[in-house]
């Protein structure tokens, strides 16, 4: 062979250095991302049938006896129920955060119940006659009487979200455990851990606000089975209607006749005097119930107590129903 086959020292180091460049170039860069498994957490689950039913029942039982306290109160309605990581869930929460804490013994588990702050400012407002709107809270703490008036309103909510889940889910009695006003604390497991959060919206006059019931899946999870189905009966909102009709407290009156004095004739009254009515005995008054004429009826006395029989209905005609 001859010598100028041969490579030289040279030609040989830079043959050397330049080996696996070539493929080191034509190696295609590949992007990639981490697979978080949180993600499939955002698939929504099947829907509870019977807890939307608890859901309905709790609100119209609610709204009911708030009304004898909010007299303004238009609704409270079911806007949402979704699933979301509590650390989510916590974020917007408004501070200064009214929080309850349910706790449903038979299932291990505990639920938080959310009141908006500034639904807790309107009502405080409403109850000392001023409008129906809140007033400024940034940074400022709830006073003696604001934590009273907010316990008050937990109180209703609970013993009504309660019975609604006692009678048709029958596993365990929520009760109210404590109060909490750092949301932060909610997270005592993962920030991952997944949430049911229903929100009912709180409508007052031009007002609205929120009430949120935040329910950790591992509590319901024993009886997620059970609250996939749903009742035909008991669980219809006709009968959410009848049964909070049946328990409303209504205010019934006998309405004596109306007497015309004279200002001079009222000033003249006295304690003792008789104020003659231009009605006798045995003649029918009108009893009204709520404020609507309802019934006739006799007064008189039953086991020494002054009393009022029933004797007639008031029959209404409304127009295009004869």
């Amino acid at each position: 062979m001859a010598e100028e086959d041969f490579l030289s020292q040279e030609e040989i180091d830079m043959l050397l250095q330049s080996l696996g460049k070539e493929e080191e170039e034509e190696k295609p860069s590949v992007e990639y991302k981490p697979f978080d498994i949180n993600e499939l957490e955002k698939i929504s689950p099947t829907r509870l049938i019977k807890l939307e039913q608890v859901v309905n029942r709790w609100i119209a039982a609610a709204t009911t006896e708030l009304r004898g306290i909010i007299f303004n109160l238009d609704s409270i309605s079911l806007a949402d129920i979704k699933t979301e990581k509590i650390s989510d869930f916590v974020l917007k929460i408004p501070l200064p955060a009214a929080i309850a804490v349910l706790n449903v013994e038979a299932l291990g588990g505990r639920m938080y119940m959310v009141l908006d702050t500034r639904l807790i400012y309107t009502i405080i407002s409403i109850i000392f006659g001023g409008p129906a709107q809140p007033y400024k809270v940034e940074g400022k703490n709830f006073t003696k009487f604001e934590l009273k008036i907010i316990r008050n309103l937990i109180d209703i909510f609970t013993r009504h979200l309660n019975t609604a889940w006692v009678e048709l889910v029958g596993e365990g009695e929520i009760e109210f455990v404590g109060f909490e006003d750092n949301p932060r604390r909610l997270i005592t497991v993962s920030r991952n851990e997944i949430v049911i959060v229903i929100t009912l919206n709180v409508e007052i006059e031009t007002f609205k606000g929120e009430v949120y019931l935040a329910i950790p899946m591992k509590t319901i999870e024993p009886i997620k089975d059970l609250l996939r189905t749903a009742d035909s009966e008991s669980g219809s909102f006709k009968d959410v209607i009848l049964d909070s009709l049946m328990g409303a407290q209504v205010l019934l009156e006998a309405i004596l006749p109306p007497l015309n004095l004279s200002v001079g004739e009222v000033l003249e009254l006295k304690e003792g005097d008789f104020v003659p009515l231009d009605r006798r005995a045995g003649e029918a008054v009108v009893i009204k119930v709520s404020g609507v004429p309802m019934f006739k009826g006799i007064l008189g006395e039953s086991n020494g107590k002054k009393a009022v029989k029933i004797t007639s209905l008031i029959e209404y005609s409304f127009k295009g129903t004869e």
